[in-house]
Order: structure tokens, then sequence, then C-alpha cells
């Protein structure tokens, strides 16, 4: 099943771009926390956990997440900023990495990117460097394509037909599916050697950890 919104399609790129599978990690339940911090999406419309990184990522989790990825951090930014170690898929070669994961924010800072004042800033997972919320996701999330993700065909019928993708009458009462599914893998394949190709971006400026 595809995902359609950038955040969930963000994850598929870490995914398909490391081939690494992770080792899991378990960390104690933090009852105050999810009592604090409940967010809603149109996943979790009864609410669900936000994530710790929730400024940056914007990431409402599963109210069973804790049993799954340390430290109420949801699967990108346990990724990018956190400590974990896996095997990669292709090589069998062991991969260990480290991060803080949970990242902390401060006001009134001047970014030593951009140089603009008395903006919101954020530390970075492997260093002390701080910089602005807006540089810092421009580094580790990249700038949104130009091109835009293919629309659906048929709107009215998205829903039925992403719970039902098997379903043979999509191929035959539906011509335009082909095309919008060829389009959206090579659209999805561009979006990935994006990703790929700012991967120097994703470390601090300043100290380049």
């Amino acid at each position: 099943m595809k995902i359609l919104s950038f955040k969930n399609g963000f994850f598929d790129l870490l995914f398909r771009s490391n081939k690494t599978i992770m080792e899991p990690q378990t960390w104690p339940r933090d009852l105050d926390y999810e009592e604090k911090n409940v967010g809603y999406d149109w996943q979790y419309p009864k609410g669900g956990i936000k994530c710790k990184n929730f400024e940056l990522c914007g990431v409402v989790l599963p109210k069973d997440w804790w049993l799954y990825k340390a430290r109420y951090l949801c699967t990108a930014c346990h990724d990018q900023f956190g400590t974990w170690s896996g095997t990669n898929i292709m090589t069998g070669e062991k991969i260990i990495k480290t991060g803080k994961g949970v990242l902390e924010f401060k006001d009134n800072i001047e970014c030593p990117i951009c140089l603009e004042e008395n903006v919101r800033g954020v530390n970075q997972p492997n260093c002390e460097h701080i910089i602005c919320l807006k540089c810092f996701k421009r580094c580790y999330y990249g700038d949104e394509m130009k091109e835009s993700c293919p629309k659906f065909p048929y709107p009215e019928l998205i829903n039925e037909y992403y719970d039902d993708q098997e379903n043979p009458k999509w191929k035959t009462d539906y011509s335009l599916i082909e095309k919008y599914n060829k389009d959206l893998d090579e659209w999805d394949d561009k979006k990935l050697r994006k990703f790929q190709n700012e991967e120097n971006l994703r470390n601090c400026s300043l100290c380049r950890k």
C-alpha cells in the first residue's frame, strides 16, 4: 500500500535508502508523557501520542507505540536522530548509529546558517550546535520537490481503492489507474534519488558530525 501523505512518504524513503533491519529496543512506559502529549490526525482521530520531536516531524503515534520504538520517537526521528544497531540486508554489514534521539528546542537564537535572529532553534542530534527550525528541516528533510505527487484520478474512490487494491475491477473498469500507478512510481523514484543525493546535508554544517 502506498501512503500519500508527505511525512509517511518520507519514512518510506528512509527504509528504501538504508536497507537496514534494526534491532528492537525497549524503554519503560511513560504514562505522564502520554497523558500530556495527546495528538490527533487523520490516522488517529480519537487520539494518539505525539512524537517527542513533534515540533519537527508533526507525527502522531499509536497509543501502544512505546512497545515498538524507543522513547516515543517516530520511525523517521528514531532512524535519523536516535541510537540503534542493525544489519544492512544487502551486505550483511553490522551498523551502529548513535544520536540523541530526542532533540532540544530553544527560543531566541541567532541561526549560524541563515543568520536570522530571535528565532526558534533546535540542537543537532550528534553535537551541541543549534540552528533554526527552518534550516534544520531543509537539511534533514530536504526541499519539497517541484513536481507535485500525482493525483488519484478517481478521488471519490480513493479510500476504497487503497483498502482493496487487488480487486480486479480497478484494471477492468478504471483505465486511468494504471497510468496513475506508473506516474506515482516514477515520482517516488525521483524523490528517493533526491533524498539520497542530499545525504551530505544530514550532518551538522558547522562541525560535520
